[in-house]
């Protein structure tokens, strides 16, 4: 019987990647692009003498250690993997909106008020001296990727619970909990990130979470 419900999950969750391709596609694509040119785009500057925040009793006692760079680039595999398992178009445009709103705010303070993060200028290995070649300090509070890792977090929660049972939760409000948490761990232990950008970032991910529901349930699919 467990075996059945195993099969039945699985094909679940294969129909679910196969529902609305193309609509997956262009949104996630787009996202992409909204995402990836501004905060890139930003790192040209900065257009203003970037600030340093003061350091906190948690950022010295959080070492750099290189081999967070694995956990905290884990967030290319959580941004999309739950709005690649929604069903309906409206649940992949609800979670872009959400990308949106968490987003535009982190542009303009990146812009306007750029912060020097705290990342060491001295490569360690092949994988820290690729993320050092390519991501610039200044675009540091708030942390987009901690923004992004507390809404992609509460989005699957938001998507996939109304469908488990309650020991599958459980479980995902577990799993979910300690993967977003090893990712805002890994902004301090990859010196990416000062613990004062992670607050503000989690509101944004969180307010950004709220206003998702919000629209889904204002429109409700047919």
């Amino acid at each position: 019987m467990e075996a059945v419900r195993g099969v039945g999950a699985g094909e679940g969750r294969l129909a679910r990647l196969r529902a609305v391709p193309g609509a997956k596609a262009a949104w996630l694509c787009g996202m992409a692009v909204f995402i990836c040119v501004p905060y890139f785009g930003l790192q040209q500057g900065p257009w203003r003498e970037p600030w340093l925040p003061p350091v906190t009793a948690l950022d010295r006692a959080v070492a750099f250690d290189p081999r967070w760079l694995l956990p905290y680039l884990s967030i290319v595999v959580l941004v999309p993997l739950f709005p690649m398992l929604a069903e309906r178009r409206e649940e992949v445009a609800h979670y872009v909106l959400g990308i949106v709103l968490l987003a535009l705010p982190c542009f303009v303070c990146f812009a306007l008020w750029p912060v020097a993060g705290p990342r060491p200028e001295h490569s360690a290995g092949d994988l820290h001296a690729w993320l050092v070649g390519v991501d610039r300090t200044w675009n540091s509070m708030p942390s987009l990727h901690a923004a992004l890792a507390s809404y992609s977090g509460l989005y699957g929660w938001h998507l996939l619970q109304r469908r488990l049972s309650q020991p599958a939760r459980a479980s995902l409000a577990i799993g979910l909990t300690a993967w977003v948490g090893v990712i805002l761990y890994a902004t301090l232990a990859t010196k990416q990130h000062w613990a004062l950008d992670l607050p503000p970032a989690i509101a944004l991910g969180v307010l950004a979470h709220a206003a998702m529901v919000r629209s889904s349930l204002a429109r409700p699919s047919a």
